[in-house]
């Protein structure tokens, strides 16, 4: 048995069901960068949950959609000053091309203007 890594991105973080998806788009606030579109529900968990939303039609190669998941993961877990809730990123065409570090910092930046928007 392959023991997770110490920081890994645990299953309990994660959006999974198209229900808790959908329950988000309708009902969430959306946030728009330049790569990327942020949404955000308040759950009942006192904890923060990502989905991830990387289209086949704005990203065709998978390599790309899944460096871009990669990077979403990465910053995600890293930010620990989350609200409880559960966020959705959607990628758009233009993240396909871009460096990492300017995905890294869009990201940081979207997340960062959502919680300066909705304090807890």
């Amino acid at each position: 048995m392959v023991k997770p890594l110490p920081n890994a991105f645990k299953k309990v973080a994660r959006l999974r069901a198209a229900p808790e998806f959908q329950a988000v788009f309708k009902s969430g606030v959306k946030l728009s960068g330049a790569f990327f579109r942020l949404y955000y529900l308040k759950n009942e968990s006192c904890l923060a949950r990502l989905g991830m939303a990387v289209p086949k039609k704005a990203v065709p190669l998978s390599v790309q959609r899944n460096r871009l998941k990669r990077i979403c993961r990465e910053i995600f877990r890293e930010n620990n000053a989350l609200h409880a809730g559960d966020y959705v990123l959607v990628a758009q065409a233009r993240a396909k091309t871009v460096d990492n570090k300017l995905i890294q910092a869009e990201l940081r930046q979207l997340l960062n203007r959502f919680s300066e928007q909705n304090p807890q």
